[in-house]
């Protein structure tokens, strides 16, 4: 377990209150901030009407001292440039303010599992990954994904989307938390970075489209009549203009060169201006997402990281002497300059550089020229920067739980798959979770957890399922330890039936265990990942000995396949059938009762315990909601 920085928190509790004091100190200063914008702004507007009433002072000549009215407005004006120029500092900082309350609110919420109160980005969860986001509460509202969901940049949350659902294999696993301890003891660095991913304004022209653009034919290739006509052209309203200029030629003669050179050129950006706008579009829109990431590429390349993943992120964007930043900003000024139609100021000036001189075709031209030079390194650059801020949110967690600790990642031999924890907790349940020491594995075994109604059971699995999930993103994990090697979790909890499929409840669950069947056959498979699979109280749609006798059937074929995993049931016969009678170790839950205020009470202690449940509680709860004899 890495150990927090001086100053850092070192529990939960202390990073819940360092949070709820930056919500304080920043709530305050956006509210000053707020009363003082607005007293700027007065002064800026009052500023500006002495300057106006000086100003008609001085041309009608008040008392004989136009001269003076002159200075007294020109003193005016420069107050009101200084006065607006400090009146849209403010403005930012409130901006940046605004934010910071969000983010901070947003981490305290985290802690407190207050999922509501959190906003994420959403990700698309692929077919083949929904029953298992489904069951373990990988995505969607009460989530890991929403837990971890600190990443803003399109990239950035399809990189912590996919590390979610696809594990690391164990170099990079090692790598990855070595990587997130270091950041994990940066706060301010975390903080400025993450407040840059906030600011940036996202579109539909985001980095995933401009790197479809970086990678698809030239717009020229097929056309390259239209930029050299668009060069011959510019060069004859050139050659017009200055004969017009220098009387070297008679006005006919200048005259009628730029009437042809502009009529060609209006005909040509009446027919291609459209499919050059959608280029420009595709690269980036007015709001210039793509200088923006600017600033993101020069934080990454600014840390001192010692940690090998991190550095190979960096050398992504260093590597073979490349100046990212030089070439992203120049490709930055250049959709500037593509999209300066869209500016109110200057869209005049475009239209007479477009029917002039065909100013796209020349602007499109300098981009094309860029995407030559470095087009096909660009999604590198935007994947590292997904890498990084999906490594940021790994950090944060660890900051945020500093108790949690990295699982120790053990090899990939037949041998040792299982996974050993002590102190286990559910990472999706708060401070009030109740810890156990939990062993899946090894091969030819399985864990059986019984008992009572919600007394645990279903619990114990995900925890299980989350956590794997947790230590093969990198992550640290919620336990006092952990040791694993890297598994495919499988698992069968939240079967639903589906009328417009026409599949019932029991056989869209027996689906679903066939393809946990199919996928454990296929481990012995050179590059696959052994198979941990999750079954919570499966076959109940049918008869208990008819049940008993399937679930037998299907775990037994799991360990036949050297799968390790865990189940839970109800049925406290299934330990002692032949087929699995060896192979069982058993735990289970129970409930305890109390007598209060002359009734009794149920109340659970969530601790497992070795051995199969002794006790049931069905008939119990029948009696406490009213339903008994």
């Amino acid at each position: 377990m890495s150990r927090p920085e001086p100053g850092q928190p070192a529990t939960t509790q202390q990073a819940l209150e360092f949070y709820a004091n930056k919500h304080r100190e920043e709530t305050e200063l956006l509210r000053r901030s707020v009363s003082q914008w607005s007293r700027f702004g007065y002064l800026r507007g009052g500023s500006f009407l002495v300057f106006l009433g000086c100003l008609l002072l001085g041309f009608a000549n008040v008392a004989q001292l136009a001269l003076f009215w002159h200075c007294l407005a020109a003193l005016a004006f420069t107050s009101f440039l200084v006065v607006a120029f400090l009146h849209e500092g403010i403005h930012a900082q409130i901006k940046r303010s605004k934010l910071l309350v969000e983010m901070h609110r947003e981490s305290i919420s985290r802690i407190k599992r207050e999922w509501s109160k959190i906003k994420v980005p959403p990700i698309a969860v692929p077919r083949e990954f929904q029953a298992v986001a489904h069951d373990l509460d990988l995505a969607g509202e009460s989530s890991l994904y929403k837990l971890l969901g600190t990443a803003r940049t399109p990239l950035g949350i399809h990189t912590l989307g996919q590390w979610i659902l696809n594990g690391a294999s164990n170099q990079e696993i090692v790598e990855r938390q070595t990587g997130v301890a270091e950041l994990a003891s940066d706060y301010d660095y975390r903080e400025r970075f993450r407040l840059l991913c906030a600011q940036l304004h996202t579109s539909q022209a985001g980095p995933s489209r401009f790197i479809e653009w970086s990678q698809s034919p030239h717009y020229f290739q097929g056309r390259i009549w239209l930029l050299w006509l668009s060069r011959l052209t510019s060069l004859s309203t050139i050659a017009g203009l200055l004969l017009l200029l220098t009387s070297f030629a008679p006005l006919e003669v200048s005259g009628s060169i730029l009437l042809v050179s502009l009529t060609i050129n209006f005909f040509l950006s009446v027919f291609f201006a459209g499919g050059m706008h959608d280029v420009f579009n595709r690269i980036s829109s007015h709001q210039n997402e793509i200088g923006h990431y600017v600033e993101l590429f020069d934080m990454v390349g600014e840390f001192e990281s010692r940690s090998p993943f991190l550095m190979k992120i960096q050398s992504e964007l260093t590597g073979s002497g490349d100046d990212v930043r030089r070439h992203v900003g120049n490709l930055s000024w250049l959709n500037w300059l593509a999209n300066i139609r869209r500016n109110g100021i200057l869209f005049l000036a475009y239209l007479l550089l477009e029917f002039m001189f065909l100013w796209d075709a020349h602007i499109l031209d300098l981009l094309e020229n860029w995407k030559s030079r470095h087009g096909a390194k660009a999604g590198r650059w935007f994947n590292a920067l997904g890498q990084w801020e999906a490594m940021l949110a790994l950090s944060k967690l660890h900051a945020d739980n500093p108790e949690w600790v990295f699982p120790a990642m053990k090899d990939s031999s037949a041998e040792s798959h299982q996974v050993e924890c002590c102190q286990l907790g559910h990472p999706l349940l708060d401070q009030s979770r109740v810890p156990n020491d939990v062993t899946v594995g090894p091969p030819g075994t399985v864990l059986l957890v019984t008992g009572s109604n919600m007394s645990g059971k279903s619990t114990l699995l995900r925890s299980i399922g989350v956590n794997v999930t947790l230590a093969q993103m990198g992550s640290v994990v919620c336990a006092e330890s952990m040791k694993l090697s890297t598994l495919r979790i499988e698992t069968s909890m939240r079967i639903v039936d589906s009328l417009s499929d026409g599949v019932s409840f029991f056989m869209a669950e027996l689906k679903r265990l066939k393809e946990i069947v199919d996928t454990a056959q296929q481990q012995n498979v050179p590059g696959q990942k052994p198979v941990m699979f999750l079954l919570d109280e499966i076959l109940q749609g049918t008869n208990s000995r008819e049940r008993n006798i399937a679930v037998s059937r299907v775990v037994r074929k799991l360990i036949d396949e050297n799968a390790i995993g865990a189940i839970s049931t109800h049925d406290l016969d299934l330990a002692t059938t032949n087929a699995l009678a060896k192979a069982c170790c058993t735990v289970h839950f129970s409930e305890q009762f109390v007598e209060e205020d002359g009734k009794r009470r149920m109340t659970f202690d969530y601790q497992m315990r070795k051995g199969i449940a002794e006790t049931t509680n069905a008939l119990k709860l029948l009696e406490m909601v009213g339903l008994g004899e």
